[in-house]
C-alpha cells in the first residue's frame, strides 16, 4: 500500500507478504488456498497502513498470457486535420478489433508502439499534429477469461476487488527501469516462484514481452528430486547454499543434510546444488534468447538485462545471465521507495512497487496513451493505492 500526496514524496504505508499457496505458474489452482493467501497478505498490509480495503491493481503473468502485434488505421476526424485524444482512442480501438475476437480471451493491455501520420512514422504522441490518416502499431496483451475470473473470485473473497490487471513486467518497469534504459533498449526479466516473465523496451516503448511456466520454485523441486529430500528442506538448502555458477564453488565444500533434517546423515557437495541451479537457469535464459531472436535483438540491447523477482537474488544469477544472453546484466533496483524497502526485498517487491506507481499514473491521467481496458472504472484519483502480485 502506498500514498501519493499532492505535495511531498510518495511513501509506503504497508507491506504484506504471504506464501503463494493455491497458485501455480501464476494461475489459481485452489481457490480457497489462493483466497486465504491473498487475504493474509492483504490484511497484513492494510493493518500496517491503517486503511480499509479498496480496489487493487493486480499483477498477472505466465504462459496463459499471449502477446500479438496489431495495427489500426483511421481518418483524422477534425476538419482542420488536428489530431485529438479522441482520434488516439479510435485508432487504438481499430487495432483492438484488427485481431479476430476470441470469446475465451480477455484483453488486458493495448500498448501503442508507434504512431504514423500520413505515412510518417516513429511518432510517440501525435496529439496536436496535423494530418489526414492516423495509424498505430500496437501490442495486444490478452489472457484466458477463466484465469481472470478465478483470480477475481480470489481477490473478492479476500475482501477486495480488482481495479485493473497489469502484466507484471510492465508494472515492474515503472519502478525499476529508468527512462534512459527504456530508450536505449533494455530487457527486464522477472524470475518469480512459478513463472518467469520478461519485457523488452526500446525507444521508450514496449517492444516485446512474454512469460514461461518456470521459476525459482522449479529449482527447489529439482533439488528435492535429485537429493531425494522434502521440498521444504530443498528450499532451505537453495536459500542458504544456492549458487548459479558451479565453477565458483570449491570442490571440497560440502553440505551436511543433518543441518536441515536430523534423520539424514548424507553429505552433499555444494557444487552439485550449483549444477542443478545452473541447469534450470540456463534453460530459462535459452527460452529468452529464442524470444530475442524473434525480434532480431540478440545481443543488441545496450542497457542490458535487468533481473528482478525472488529468483534473481540467488548468487551467481547475474553473471550467468551475462554469459548466456551475452548482454550487460544487473539486479534491478527501485527508483522509488528505496529508502522504505529493505535492500534484500527490493527485487522481490519490484512488481508490487511498480503496480502502485502504475495506479498513480492511471488515476492521475498520466497514462492516457495506454487505454484502460479493464471494465471497472474509478472516477476519482485514489490517494492511497495498493497492489497484489503473485510470484
Amino acid at each position: 500500500v502506498a500514498e501519493f500526496p499532492s505535495e511531498g514524496t510518495p511513501r509506503v504505508l504497508g507491506i504484506g507478504i504471504a506464501p503463494a499457496a493455491g497458485i501455480r505458474r501464476g494461475v489459481a489452482i485452489d481457490l480457497l488456498e489462493a483466497t486465504n493467501s491473498i487475504r493474509a497478505s492483504l490484511e497484513e498490509a492494510l493493518a500496517e497502513a491503517k486503511i480499509s480495503p479498496r480496489a487493487a491493481y493486480v499483477a498477472i503473468g505466465g504462459p496463459h498470457l499471449s502477446i500479438s502485434a496489431s495495427r489500426g488505421v483511421v481518418a483524422v476526424s477534425r476538419a482542420d486535420g488536428e489530431i485529438s485524444e479522441e482520434d488516439i482512442q479510435r485508432v487504438v480501438h481499430a487495432a483492438e478489433t484488427f485481431i479476430p475476437k476470441n470469446p475465451n480471451r480477455e484483453i488486458v493491455h493495448i500498448v501503442p508502439r508507434e504512431f504514423r501520420v500520413d505515412n510518417e512514422g516513429g511518432i510517440k504522441d501525435p496529439v496536436g499534429m496535423n494530418g489526414v490518416r492516423l495509424e498505430v502499431d500496437a501490442l495486444i496483451v490478452d489472457v484466458s477469461v477463466s484465469s481472470v475470473k478465478n483470480l477475481t473470485k480470489c481477490v473478492m473473497g479476500a475482501g477486495s476487488s480488482i481495479r485493473e490487471c497489469v502484466f507484471s513486467p510492465l508494472a515492474a518497469a515503472e519502478a525499476v527501469l529508468t527512462k534512459r534504459q527504456k530508450e536505449l533498449g533494455a530487457l527486464l526479466v522477472d524470475i518469480g516462484g512459478g513463472t518467469t516473465n520478461f519485457a523488452v523496451f526500446e525507444e521508450g516503448r514496449l517492444a516485446h514481452a512474454g512469460g514461461f511456466p518456470y521459476g525459482a520454485s522449479h529449482i527447489t523441486n529439482d533439488i528435492a528430486i535429485v537429493l531425494r529430500t522434502a521440498v521444504d528442506v530443498a528450499e532451505m538448502i537453495k536459500l542458504k547454499y544456492g549458487h548459479a555458477l558451479p565453477d565458483e564453488i570449491g570442490k571440497k565444500e560440502m553440505i551436511k543434510m543433518s543441518e536441515f533434517s536430523s534423520d539424514d546423515e548424507t553429505i552433499v557437495p555444494r557444487r552439485e546444488i550449483a549444477e542443478i541451479i545452473e541447469a534450470r537457469f540456463t534453460d530459462i535464459f535459452e527460452l529468452i534468447k529464442k524470444e530475442l531472436k524473434k525480434i532480431n535483438r540478440t545481443q543488441l540491447l545496450p542497457a542490458g538485462v535487468i533481473l528482478i523477482g525472488g529468483g534473481a537474488r540467488i548468487p551467481g544469477v547475474v553473471e550467468l545471465a551475462k554469459r548466456e544472453l551475452r548482454l550487460p546484466a544487473a539486479l534491478g533496483d527501485l527508483q522509488v521507495f528505496a529508502d522504505e524497502i529493505h535492500e534484500r526485498d527490493r527485487q522481490t517487491l519490484a512488481t508490487a512497487a511498480g503496480l502502485v506507481l502504475w495506479g498513480k499514473l492511471r488515476e492521475s491521467g498520466e497514462m492516457s496513451l495506454i487505454p484502460d481496458t479493464h471494465e471497472s472504472k474509478t472516477p476519482a484519483w485514489l490517494q492511497k493505492i495498493y497492489s497484489l502480485f503473485f510470484p
